[in-house]
C-alpha cells in the first residue's frame, strides 16, 4: 500500500495558490483503452499541498482514488505520484462499459479537498475513452465431424455449448478453454488466447475409447 508521510508545511497564500500547478497525464498518450488493459494515473505539483483524486466513470458514478482510506492527501512539491503506487498489491483494470470517463484531480493549500469544493482549490479533469476491442474468429473443424464444442470463458468460469463442429465462433479477445466431445470418442481440450480481430483456425482429431 502507499504510506502517507506527514510534515509540519506553511500555507500558502491566495497568491501562490494561483501559482499552484498541478499535472496530471495517463500511462497511454491518446487516454484511449480498451477493455482489459491497464490504466496508470501520474500527478505531481509545484507546491506542498493536499491532492484527492477522483474517477467518474461513463454511467456518472464517483470513486474516490487518492488519498487511500485514512490517508490526508498531503503531497511534496516536485514529487511525482503514480496510481497504484509502484509497490501495490493491485492494478486499475478498465472493465467498461464504452465511453467518456474523467479523472478530476483537486489540490488545496489547507486541507484535503472534496469533489464539491469550488473555492480555494486547483482543479484539473483529464478524459479518457473505453473502447470494447473487436472481436475474433475461431473456427474449429473436427475429425470425426460433429462433434460438440464447449467453451470456457477463463475470467467468468462458466461453461457454455456452442454447438457442433465445424463451426466458426466470434468472441471477445481473451482466454478460453475449449472441449470436444462426442460419444465414442476421448474428449480434446485446448486452451486457446485471442488477440482483438484475430483469425484462427483449430483442426482436433478425437481418438475413439
Amino acid at each position: 500500500m502507499f504510506s502517507i508521510l506527514i510534515f509540519p508545511i506553511l500555507l500558502l497564500n491566495q497568491d501562490n495558490l494561483q501559482n499552484l500547478n498541478l499535472e496530471v497525464w495517463l500511462n497511454k498518450d491518446d487516454n484511449t483503452f480498451q477493455v482489459g488493459e491497464k490504466l496508470e494515473i501520474f500527478f505531481q505539483t509545484n507546491h506542498d499541498c493536499y491532492v484527492a483524486i477522483y474517477n467518474i466513470n461513463a454511467r456518472g458514478e464517483e470513486q474516490i482514488l487518492f488519498p487511500p482510506e485514512g490517508g490526508d492527501g498531503f503531497v511534496r512539491k516536485d514529487s511525482l505520484y503514480q496510481l497504484p503506487p509502484p509497490d501495490a498489491d493491485y492494478e486499475y483494470e478498465v472493465t467498461g462499459p464504452e465511453g467518456c470517463e474523467k479523472i478530476i484531480v483537486i489540490a488545496s493549500s489547507k486541507k484535503l479537498p472534496v469533489l464539491s469544493d469550488t473555492e480555494d482549490v486547483v482543479r484539473k479533469e483529464l478524459e479518457f475513452f473505453i473502447q470494447e476491442p473487436e472481436p475474433a474468429k475461431l473456427r474449429i473443424i473436427s475429425n470425426p465431424p460433429k462433434c460438440k464444442i464447449y467453451v470456457k470463458s477463463i475470467p467468468s468460469g462458466e461453461w457454455i455449448y456452442i454447438g457442433r463442429a465445424p463451426r466458426t465462433l466470434i468472441l471477445k479477445p481473451g482466454e478460453y478453454l475449449v472441449e470436444i466431445r462426442k460419444w465414442g470418442y476421448q474428449t480434446v481440450k485446448r486452451r486457446i488466447k485471442l488477440e482483438p480481430e484475430e483469425k484462427r483456425r483449430v483442426y482436433v482429431t478425437l481418438l475413439p475409447w
